[in-house]
């Protein structure tokens, strides 16, 4: 029998010994299973394609996408898998945790107009699934612009701060729910991030849990972003079938279209909303018509 060369025999003890423990082999450049970057692709659409990493017009995932906020001005960070401007030098491990904890490998703590507090609430086994998928777009060699934070010690004390007192936390399931709505909430909540843009902040720019989807004046990108809940007369009064219909489609039961930000994630970039299966759809549909209507008309005078 001729000998294994000597890489090829540790590269084969790790899986063997990684194998033994039960894990699976995490590799950056491995080949990536095709039901798990399949699996994967699906969460990245209903997460809305993970438009905020991708300026219109230019590759996905790339970054560059600017936000603007009281503490300065954050630029989106490239996703894809270029090794010296990506995320492809990173292990499986490391991009769960900037994803669900909001740390980069060097420690740094990632400013949370990435919702890794949101984010935490996504079960291991879409985690998993959406890291195989993001291996596999092209990659970009597009350096990251730096953060230009304009609020003195604002990392250092305010950040940290301000996550223990105000974020929300979302709690990870066992297993992704697969039905009913337990599926609906789970895709709202932890996936969609729907609150990240449909809740309104209180001063501390925190979202305000007591006013759940109940619609936001000042949204991403200084959007006006509607109210959501089943409240009458201030609310979404749409059937089931209708919400549906609209996160498949973007066609409002008016015969209107969603434009701006709801139009991009409906989308999406290599996937968004109008991927999701008509059974994801209408348990969306479903739990937000569960959920405690909350009397708030979004206005913005200009």
């Amino acid at each position: 029998m001729p000998r294994t060369p000597s890489r090829a025999r540790g590269t084969l003890g790790v899986a063997l010994v990684l194998a033994a423990l039960g894990g699976p082999l995490l590799l950056p450049g491995r080949a990536q299973p095709a039901a798990d970057v399949a699996r994967g692709r699906y969460i990245f659409g209903a997460a809305g394609g993970c438009g905020c990493h991708t300026v219109p017009g230019q590759p996905p995932n790339s970054g560059g996408r600017r936000y603007d906020g009281p503490f300065g001005t954050v630029y989106s960070t490239n996703i894809t898998p270029d090794r010296e401007t990506g995320i492809g030098g990173w292990t499986d491990e490391q991009i769960i945790t900037a994803i669900r904890l909001g740390r980069r490998p060097n420690g740094e703590r990632l400013i949370p107009v990435h919702p890794y507090p949101v984010f935490n609430g996504m079960a291991e086994e879409d985690l998993r699934a959406l890291v195989a998928f993001l291996r596999t777009v092209p990659p970009v060699r597009r350096p990251n612009q730096p953060k230009r934070i304009t609020v003195p010690f604002f990392e250092s004390v305010f950040l940290p701060a301000w996550l223990a007192a105000f974020a929300p936390r979302e709690t990870p399931p066992p297993r992704a729910p697969t039905a009913g709505l337990a599926r609906g909430e789970y895709l709202v909540r932890a996936v969609g991030h729907c609150g990240e843009c449909h809740t309104p902040r209180t001063v501390t720019m925190a979202p305000d849990q007591s006013r759940f989807l109940a619609g936001n004046p000042r949204g991403p990108e200084n959007s006006v972003v509607p109210n959501i809940t089943p409240d009458r007369e201030t609310g979404l009064t749409w059937s089931e079938e209708e919400i549906a219909e609209y996160l498949g489609t973007g066609n409002k039961p008016d015969g209107d279209v969603a434009g701006g930000l709801m139009g991009e994630v409906i989308q999406g970039t290599l996937a968004g909303y109008r991927d999701m299966t008509l059974a994801d759809r209408l348990a969306i549909a479903r739990y937000l018509k569960s959920i405690p209507p909350v009397r708030h008309r979004v206005t913005r005078t200009p």
